[in-house]
């Protein structure tokens, strides 16, 4: 039986290839849409990790900052008149000279030795450390605390029988307890002297008694003051007035007198020694603190020494002004610890630096900070992150370290990656929504 078909099925049924080529084209767009969707996904964070780690490394090693602090306007102050055949006037916080007169000549000093000898015997010896006399330490001679051989003290005693009393048996003693003879006690007083830039300077012993090779200069006295100044325990003992140190077999302790002048006839005078020979004259190093001003003076053989550096402390207080080139604590930038997550220490000065500046001068300071932008992922409070250098007049003056104001350290493993991903997250969002941020 021969089948025989409309004309409706005839069309119907050559109608269905196209609505099924039709269906496999628009489900083949939306598989190459959803393709190039993720693969722009994929650039998109591809992209985004790159522009995270780039942003972690990108900008300079360090970072540099400068300033210009110029001195005080007004007229030059005249220089002061001054009977020592050496002198010279120093700011005690900057060591800059205020003034001089042959300072750089080579002089017998005399007791102020003594500064010297204290500093070496502070770099060898603990202030409870025991000493027993020796029988050349007894009998050295000239001024002295009447020790006897054998007699035990501390190193401390001793200390202030020789910068009080400057007593010379005491130094004698000190000396052979710190290295056995005063020879070597005097090799490591030379190599103390050098190493603090006093390099005018030759010692033989270390009380100052006139002999051969033995000298130093206004200017290396000053500086060997200085450094002892800033050891609190020396600070304090060449300010003291008198001290008791026992005295066996007698009804009393020997007492140490100071021969300082100074201490009694300058309102604001804190020290240092005086020191007298025949060939040395009449010697002083001094020091005197006033409205925030710390100054050292010297003057060696001169007949009228605390007239003369009572002069030198007149002008220097009244002819100079304080600069703070950087104050204690100042926040000086950061360095980072750590990328992944973000983190930065403080950066401040290892001391606050500061100088007298003469009125009139027309000096000028530069300034420059020199911080490290990144540093390692561990650091202590203290440690070094960079400098602070200061210019006087275009030449080097002074410099100081820039520290971390407190510990810090980076994040563990997960905590660096959770933050790289979140960073990477964020430039995602940025890259994604830029271009509706153009309209």
């Amino acid at each position: 039986m021969k089948r025989v078909y409309g004309e409706n099925y005839l069309h119907r049924k050559s109608s269905r290839r196209p609505i099924m080529r039709g269906s496999a084209i628009v489900g083949n767009s939306k598989l190459l849409w959803a393709l190039g969707l993720s693969l722009a996904l994929v650039a998109v964070v591809f992209i985004s990790c790159l522009l995270t780690a780039a942003e972690a490394n990108i900008g300079p090693s360090v970072l540099e900052a400068t300033r210009k602090v110029k001195a005080p306007s007004g007229v030059m102050p005249n220089e002061p008149g001054v009977w020592a055949n050496a002198a010279i006037l120093i700011d005690a916080d900057s060591g800059r000279v205020l003034y001089e007169k042959n300072a750089h000549v080579k002089l017998p000093i005399a007791s102020t030795t003594k500064m010297m000898t204290a500093l070496v015997v502070r770099d060898q010896l603990r202030l409870n450390d025991k000493v027993i006399v020796s029988p050349e330490a007894a009998q050295v001679g000239e001024q002295g605390i009447n020790l006897t051989p054998g007699e035990t003290l501390t190193v401390e005693q001793l200390l202030n029988a020789m910068l009080i009393q400057s007593a010379n048996d005491a130094a004698c003693a000190l000396a052979q307890q710190t290295t056995g003879s005063i020879e070597s006690f005097a090799a490591l007083m030379n190599k103390k002297a050098a190493e603090i830039g006093a390099t005018d300077t030759h010692f033989a012993n270390p009380h100052g008694l006139d002999q051969a090779g033995h000298y130093s200069s206004a200017y290396d006295l000053a500086v060997i003051g200085r450094k002892l100044m800033r050891d609190p325990v020396l600070a304090r003992i060449v300010s003291t007035s008198e001290y008791s140190i026992p005295w066996p077999g007698h009804p009393g302790p020997r007492v140490a007198l100071n021969h300082n002048e100074i201490l009694q006839k300058y309102a604001g005078s804190t020290g240092i020694k005086t020191g007298y020979t025949v060939m040395a004259g009449q010697c002083l190093v001094a020091s005197a603190t006033r409205d925030d001003k710390s100054l050292i003076a010297v003057a060696l053989n001169s007949q009228h020494r605390v007239d003369d550096v009572s002069a030198l402390f007149d002008y220097g207080f009244s002819s100079t002004m304080r600069i703070v080139f950087v104050a204690k604590g100042e926040r000086l930038g950061r360095s980072r610890v750590s990328a992944f997550p973000r983190r930065y220490v403080t950066v401040v000065p290892g001391a606050e630096m500061t100088a007298l500046a003469l009125k009139g001068a027309r000096d000028v300071f530069d300034v420059k900070i020199t911080i490290a932008s990144v540093t390692r992922s561990r650091v202590k409070r203290g440690e070094v992150l960079g400098t602070i250098d200061v210019l006087l007049n275009g030449a080097s003056f002074k410099s100081e370290k820039a520290v971390a104001s407190q510990s810090r350290s980076a994040s563990n493993v997960f905590g660096m990656t959770a933050a790289f991903f979140w960073y990477s997250t964020c430039w995602s969002g940025k890259i994604i929504f830029a271009p509706f941020r153009m309209f």
